[in-house]
């Protein structure tokens, strides 16, 4: 991986960059202890929201010199860049703990890696609030002793984009900034959290790439939720939901690390927080209940637990005050990370575990749902107030008021965690045969059914040609060579192993007879339109040309794997017309173009 470093600031760069920062701080009067904040002083300036009293939120370019002046402040924070946005903007990284940035410096320290991104959603900028007061507390040295066993790899401001398209105007529900915030999507208009599988956006490719280059153990992504306006929960967090994750990383998380920091929380400070989700139904149906959409790893926290690190979700509550979401925010990021530096070696023990076990032969989901814990739970609620937004006509926020003399409970049936409605075996290889004889004609009869998309019914630049012979989407080619490309093309964004086959061989193995082939009606995340299938598996022999591509499930990433490439998946490379340049041919294809086996070809 190629490192562009960050400068350092010093000398009179130094006392420029802090006195722009730190402004002139708002007399901010006494505030309750839940809400209290960081100190900051005239070495450690105060943030954009601690100088505008909580209106307004940082901006990439200050979140940049932020982050210099902390690494100017503290040796041991050094600077990188692992990628760029859309629109051409470095991604930052402060690594802590480490000699140095490189994946190389830190995975030569044998330690706990966490990697945490804060803005993946720029109109939720909490995380990335809280990880510069965080990054603050590390360059005064109040956090020496994480690193004696832990390595943070940080990025505040994932979806730089998003982020500098303030308008006052944006989640115009949520308790402020009032001077604006960014928007949720990036400057293509996409989702970052629904681009866990595709891998169409900049910023994704980018974090997979940190992720298989710097393997961290741990992994979270900072939100803010809106969800009912009676919540009474500060902070809520989830884990994957996919039920294919390895059960010890999950019982880590969810029998130990969550229930001891909510616990620590509701001591120190009386914070309620619990699983992300909200109330629904009425009568005997009336529960809380998480989303099962979150066992998809297009999310992102979701994407992490099937790539075997154990993956956070945070969610904090968009009406608590901006200063109180900051603050919960950072208070998860404390107990969490002392959590980490408490327990490094089992969690390495149980990440290293989950990433030699096979799950070659194992029934795995392809489609979930929730089900109810055993135990009712206490559910906390606590009212909110219409508040007037004096920046916005006709559309007051919604705000919690501070402390808990309102608060009430209901003890409540719990749904959050997923279990398989249908399941597939995993096998030991899958196969993509090259089909370098098909008729040139065929690419004809294409259909495009993403709206638009060249070629592979993908998005435009997708993919890569030069691969064995493979074209890139509209680059000419068979179906089958274009949609080679673009599963190739995937593969290599995400870190999977496979190999090109440069000879024919025997396959012996088992092909999916297609029963059913749909397409939804309606576009999703630009111009994809998800693909079902149905069908059956079946015996099959046949001889592999040259140019296939075998992907092999003894590999760390096979559930990763798995979910891309079964045909019933409903998160896969099918779902998101991937491999729509066969699958959409007309006449529709008998089989599906990817083979599975027990028994690598030979």
């Amino acid at each position: 991986m190629m490192v562009s470093r960050l400068p350092r600031v010093a000398g009179f760069a130094w006392a420029l960059s802090a006195a722009l920062l730190a402004g002139t701080a708002h007399d901010l009067g006494a505030q309750p202890a839940r809400a209290a904040a960081p100190a900051a002083s005239a070495k450690f300036p105060l943030t954009r929201p601690e100088r505008t009293d909580y209106a307004e939120t940082s901006r990439y370019d200050e979140v940049i010199a932020y982050m210099k002046l902390m690494a100017a402040a503290n040796p041991q924070i050094h600077l990188s860049t692992y990628g760029y946005t859309t629109e051409g903007r470095p991604l930052p990284l402060a690594v802590i703990g480490a000699p140095g940035a490189t994946a190389a410096q830190v995975l030569a320290t044998g330690k706990t890696r966490v990697y945490i991104q804060g803005n993946i959603h720029a109109g939720e900028v909490e995380g990335k609030e809280a990880l510069l007061w965080l990054l603050r507390s590390i360059a005064k040295g109040e956090r020496a002793a994480w690193f004696r066993n832990t390595v943070l790899l940080i990025n505040p401001i994932y979806n730089a984009d998003g982020n500098e398209r303030v308008n006052v105007t944006n989640r115009g529900t949520q308790a402020g900034p009032v001077g604006g915030m960014g928007t949720r999507e990036n400057a293509n208009g996409l989702d970052l959290n629904r681009d866990g599988t595709k891998m169409e956006t900049a910023e994704a490719r980018s974090m997979a790439r940190l992720l298989t280059e710097y393997q961290p153990h741990v992994a979270m992504d900072l939100h803010t939720t809106d969800g009912a306006s009676n919540n009474g929960f500060t902070m809520t967090y989830e884990t994957s939901l996919n039920p294919n994750n390895s059960k010890a990383e999950m019982s880590l998380l969810r029998d130990e690390l969550l229930p001891e920091i909510t616990k620590a929380v509701k001591r120190k400070y009386d914070a309620d927080w619990f699983y992300y989700g909200g109330v629904s139904g009425t009568g005997a149906d009336r529960a809380w209940r998480s989303d099962a959409e979150l066992a998809k790893p297009r999310y992102t926290s979701t994407y992490y637990g099937v790539r075997n690190i154990l993956g956070l979700l945070t969610e904090t509550y968009a009406y608590a005050s901006f200063k109180t979401r900051i603050v919960e925010t950072y208070r998860f990021l404390e107990e969490s990370l002392d959590f980490v530096a408490k327990h490094g070696p089992r969690i390495r023990s149980v990440v290293d575990a989950a990433n030699t076990e096979s799950i070659v032969g194992k029934a795995l989901a392809v489609r979930q749902q929730l089900v109810k814990a055993p135990a009712l739970q206490e559910i906390v609620f606590v009212p909110t107030i219409s508040v007037r937004n004096p920046y916005v006509a006709d559309r007051p926020y919604r705000l919690r008021p501070e402390g808990n003399a309102t608060r009430t409970t209901e003890m409540l049936p719990f749904f959050g965690t997923a279990e398989p409605t249908e399941t597939s075996t995993a096998p030991r290889v899958y196969v993509i045969p090259n089909a370098s004889q098909e008729a040139a004609a065929s690419t004809a009869n294409a259909a495009n059914p993403a709206g638009g998309a060249p070629g592979a019914g993908g998005p435009p630049g997708a993919g890569r040609g030069g691969r064995g012979g493979f074209g890139g989407p509209g680059a000419g080619g068979t179906p089958t060579q274009r949609m080679i490309a673009s599963v190739i093309d995937r593969l290599e964004a995400h870190g999977i192993r496979y190999t090109v086959t440069d000879r024919d061989m025997a396959f012996t193995g088992e092909r999916f007879r297609i029963a059913s082939n749909t397409l939804a009606e309606q576009t999703y995340q630009g111009a994809h339109r998800a693909r079902t299938l149905t069908g059956a598996w079946e015996a099959n022999q046949q001889t592999l040309p040259a140019g296939s591509v075998l992907i092999s499930m003894e590999q760390p990433l096979a559930r990763l794997a798995f979910i891309l490439f079964d045909p019933r998946s409903d998160d896969g490379f099918m779902w998101w017309n991937i491999l729509d340049p066969v699958l959409g041919l007309t006449p529709a294809p008998q089989f599906y173009p990817v083979l599975r086996a027990m028994t690598p070809p030979g």
